[in-house]
């Protein structure tokens, strides 16, 4: 777990703060400030062996729109976003280490591998660090086609499309 405010570019693997399953700080770097996402959804998700949770633009940028299904924030659009991703649903704001966001996190990572933070950003988790990093960067790239195609006429998958694509490329998470 990346330290609370680094740069990502200076991450050095080994001055990394390493916690146990429970949360419990258990190396000698710095402790982190924030881990609860990250233990909210392992604790729903025990074959997750990897969390992201990342800022990126475009993600953020969805999150913060008006009139979005919070139940599955975006459409359809290719078929390795629905192969990687799902359905992605809205996690209502709470403010950065807000217990309540924890909470919510968890509750719903019961159901989804996938989630987005209300006018925070994308928590993906996966069953190995690259099926979490490849469903991050489908979530990312497919937010950044949903901005570009705003005001434009789209044809999206078919939920008889989407419907073929989960039961042939079920997500690994």
């Amino acid at each position: 777990m990346t330290p609370t405010g680094s740069n990502l570019g200076d991450l050095d693997p080994d001055r990394l703060p390493r916690l146990d399953g429970n949360g419990v700080h258990t190396g000698a770097m710095p402790r982190p400030r924030k881990g609860f996402l990250h233990l909210a959804v392992y604790g729903q998700r025990a074959n997750s062996g990897t969390i992201v949770h990342l800022h990126s633009t475009h993600s953020v940028a969805v999150s913060v729109l008006a009139d979005l299904d919070p139940r599955d924030v975006l459409p359809p659009i290719t078929a390795y976003y629905v192969m990687r991703v799902g359905k992605l649903p809205l996690v209502p704001f709470y403010a950065p280490g807000d217990a309540k966001l924890a909470q919510a996190v968890g509750e719903t990572a019961q159901n989804h591998h996938a989630m987005l933070l209300a006018n925070h950003g994308p928590v993906v988790a996966g069953t190995t660090p690259s099926a979490a990093l490849d469903a991050m960067e489908e979530l990312e790239e497919t937010a950044r086609l949903f901005l570009l195609l705003q005001g434009r006429g789209t044809r999206y998958l078919t939920e008889e499309q989407v419907d073929e694509l989960r039961a042939a490329f079920p997500i690994k998470a």
